[in-house]
């Protein structure tokens, strides 16, 4: 039975891992904001496959389940690499034709494969074997914990890639420990030649930048060419392209100057660049007119906070107006490991005076910080890395919260200036006006009077920078900012008493009060609201009520509909895949068997319902507690984790539960409800209190607020199926499975929807309004009756 345990362990540890894989595979493939899409096919996959098993029985006889685990692990480890080229081969973006749905429809199907064998696998592995059900279970849960942080450890060691290769030969070893338990040397002889097969390609195709890699990324072909250096982390793709020469505006009055320039890109999409520099502060002289360096003129020789070092032209410019202190702050370690030691001899950071680096959050850094600074700036600083954990929601929309602001604004000296600068694209500027309704809120909440005299915003070509202090701009300042601006040609878009040269700006000023500001959300066509804690998607500006009237637009740029155009078709593609092989093979099934008993219409609410909760509560866990994580990859693996882990505590502890009362069946739907509601709650104010701990202390506090959540729901699944036995309902099992399943699938892109059209809060407690109901609704008389576990392990075990 050893070789059972460790199989079970290996196959449960590596879903997990490839799922996580998955979503920096598609933050890279896709826009991030759809990189959540593997956590519904993972729920798609396995769920088919676990019906497979319950609809097809003939086909897993006692004395064929062994081979037939060992079989499907090998199926499913030889389908990750094949899906894996496959998957970059098909380019996914919008296009208004019919492909395009075919496209996303045959892209969801098959990275959903491999989640069909796990599903197989686990279902066997739970219900199909002698082996004590505790034992069972402890290994599904031990191994599919594991893989949840396994993951970030192997995404920090090679490409993902090479990962997902390296986990199918973990795979390979899984089908390995199954062939042993079937006693089939052979096959199990196989299995560890390909799973040394797999490891070698692994690691041969980590070691060049022009193997198996994606081809097809953000809809665009990429060539693959002029690269000098490319790695990979948990939270992104970073290259560094060969350097080129660019021309740099210096004045209107100067001729233009032409600087090398090596490009760091960023999941092939955001890029920064790092200017040669070898100490002579002429070869970055032109950093002086650029709009993102006005912060820095008007404090100059003050210490500076930098957000985002990016290739430093942050830095350069402070070094340029003489800070005595500069605290350099990245999130990315790659991005900093190019700068610092990479690409040193290009850079030449170290020839940087008075500059120390730290590779942390921005926000979680200055609340452990104790330093005030003159300046805190921050210029485009959006990487486009996301994972599941943040979908549509950066790695970087901490930072643009109102309760990420009032934390850069306590550290701030007094008379100290917050510059961020974005981009100020026509003919709507969506980015600049949110940001400057950020600050106004920012300011409006500490208290500020008349917001207006703290505030300064200037505009070049397409950049716009944004400055608030924590006092009034002196009329030192204003003439400072009004002379650079005429120097440099740079428009004013707004400063106190002056005529301000951007109308969108007027619903902003005319707010008195932070709700007259959250009014903003629905009072034009894009959310101009500021960004919160509880809904913190900046860079989301459109809502789905919106729609109708954004089309009706003469000459609406659609490119703002995209994010919603791709969450609906991969939300449509998923309804087709859910329906043809799950919903209608089990309902068929059902027909076939049940001789004409139909399932009560309580049972089919409780598990649809249930099916929501569950993942309602996932997701929205996973994005609120990425801002107090500070990198969503993080959120992905500690809530993972944490639910499985408990939630399969909660299935086993549920076979103790009698079932002598309608009550006591709907009592861990309606507790799973309560719990919900006071996690959404007091989730805010608790990571609040204790953003400023440490990663392991934040992450060990995470665990601690899902762990209740999770134990609670994990009651639900296997109480409701051991309710269906009790009243006589057995022939509906697979029926109520597929329907929790469907629910579980589609609830994914029905959280994102939900959160971003209100909020998380909203999102948490709509799952417990799902549970509640599902709950009330089980009714129906029970009889003592032997715990029915029979399908109970499966739907918690991902």
């Amino acid at each position: 039975m050893i070789g059972f345990f460790l199989g079970l362990g290996l196959m449960c540890a590596s879903t997990l891992m490839y799922e996580i894989v998955l979503t920096r595979l598609l933050s890279v493939i896709c826009w991030y904001y759809l990189a959540f899409v593997s956590v519904s096919m993972a729920m798609f996959g396995m769920t088919a496959g676990a019906l497979l098993v319950q609809l097809r029985p003939a086909l897993f006889g006692a004395s064929d389940v062994g081979r037939r685990m060992a079989q499907a692990a090998f199926a499913m480890a030889v389908s990750m690499p094949i899906v894996l080229v496959i998957m970059f081969s098909i380019p996914l973006d919008i296009s208004f034709a019919l492909q395009t749905v075919c496209s996303f429809l045959v892209f969801c199907f098959f990275i959903a494969i491999p989640f069909f064998f796990a599903g197989v696998v686990v279902c066997l592995s739970l219900t199909k074997t002698a082996a004590p059900i505790g034992r069972v279970y402890f290994a599904d849960l031990a191994g599919a914990a594991a893989g949840c942080f396994g993951s970030l450890v192997l995404m920090s060691l090679i490409d993902a890639p090479s990962a997902v290769m390296a986990i199918s030969a973990l795979v390979f070893l899984s089908a390995s420990f199954y062939a042993d338990f079937a006693d089939d040397r052979r096959f199990r002889r196989r299995c560890y030649v390909w799973a040394v097969v797999l490891a070698v390609l692994a690691g041969l195709n980590a070691t060049t930048i022009h193997g198996i890699q994606p081809i097809w990324s953000k809809g665009r072909l990429d060539p693959r060419t002029d690269i000098l250096y490319e790695t990979w982390n948990p939270i992104s793709r970073v290259r560094v392209v060969a350097p080129k020469m660019e021309e740099r505006f210096v004045s209107p009055q100067s001729p233009q100057v032409w600087r090398e320039v090596m490009y760091i890109d960023i999941d092939n999409d955001a890029a920064t660049g790092i200017y040669r520099y070898h100490g002579d502060l002429r070869d970055v002289d032109f950093l002086r007119s650029e709009v993102h360096s006005f912060g820095a003129r008007i404090r100059a020789g003050g210490s500076a906070a930098i957000i985002g070092v990016g290739g430093g032209r942050d830095v350069m410019s402070c070094v340029l107006f003489g800070f005595h202190r500069i605290v350099g702050i990245e999130i990315n370690s790659a991005i900093a490991n190019i700068f610092s030691r990479r690409m040193a001899w290009y850079s030449d950071f170290d020839k940087i005076p008075n500059f120390e680096l730290h590779i942390d959050e921005g926000r979680s850094y200055l609340t452990r910080s104790h330093e005030k600074f003159d300046l805190i700036e921050a210029t485009l600083v959006d990487t486009w890395a996301a994972t599941a954990a943040g979908a549509m929601a950066l790695t970087e929309n901490s930072l643009y919260t109102l309760d990420g602001w009032r934390v850069f604004y306590d550290h701030l000296k007094p008379g100290g200036v917050i510059t961020f600068s974005r981009w100020n694209h026509k003919p709507d500027f969506h980015e600049t006006t949110r940001l400057f309704s950020l600050a106004y809120a920012t300011l409006l909440s500490e208290g500020v009077k008349d917001p207006q005299s703290h505030l300064a915003m200037i505009g070049q070509l397409d950049l716009a920078t944004l400055l608030i202090s924590n006092q009034p701009f002196s009329p030192q300042d204003l003439e400072k900012i009004k002379t650079a601006a005429r120097d440099l040609d740079c428009q004013i878009l707004f400063l106190p008493g002056e005529d301000f040269g951007m109308l969108q700006l007027d619903p902003v000023l005319q707010a008195h009060s932070l709700q007259d500001l959250t009014a903003l959300r629905s009072r034009n066509y894009f959310d101009l609201s500021p960004p919160t804690d509880a809904s913190p998607y900046f860079f989301s500006f459109v809502r789905f009520h919106a729609i109708p009237g954004i089309l009706q637009i003469p000459g609406v740029d659609l490119k703002a509909l995209f994010p919603l155009m791709h969450l609906a078709l991969f939300m449509f593609a998923a309804m087709i895949l859910v329906a043809l092989t799950i919903l209608w093979p089990a309902r068929r099934w059902t027909r076939l068997h049940q001789s004409a008993v139909r399932a009560p219409s309580g049972a089919i609410i409780y598990f649809i319902g249930i099916g929501l909760g569950f993942m309602l509560a996932e997701m929205g866990m996973m994005q609120q507690l990425s801002i107090f994580l500070g990198q969503p990859i993080y959120s992905l693996a500690v809530v993972l984790a944490g639910l499985i882990l408990f939630a399969g505590l909660g299935s086993l502890t549920s076979d103790r539960v009698p079932l002598g009362s309608a009550l006591r069946g709907r009592a861990p739907a309606i507790l799973s409800a309560l719990v919900l509601t006071v996690y959404s709650l007091g989730v805010l104010p608790v990571i609040h209190a204790a953003v400023g701990g440490v990663l392991w202390q934040r992450i060990l506090v995470s665990l601690v607020l899902v762990a209740p959540c999770g134990f609670v729901m994990g009651f639900c699944f296997p109480v409701g199926m051991r309710w269906m036995g009790e009243v006589g309902h057995k022939e509906n099992l697979p029926w109520m499975w597929a329907l929790n399943g469907a629910a579980s699938v589609l609830a994914s892109f029905i959280a994102i929807a939900i959160s971003t059209e209100t909020s998380i809060r909203v999102c948490l407690v709509t799952g417990a309004a799902c549970y509640l109901l599902g709950g009330l609704l089980l009714t129906g008389r029970t009889k003592p009756a032997p715990a029915e576990v029979a399908m109970a392990g499966a739907a918690q075990s991902r």
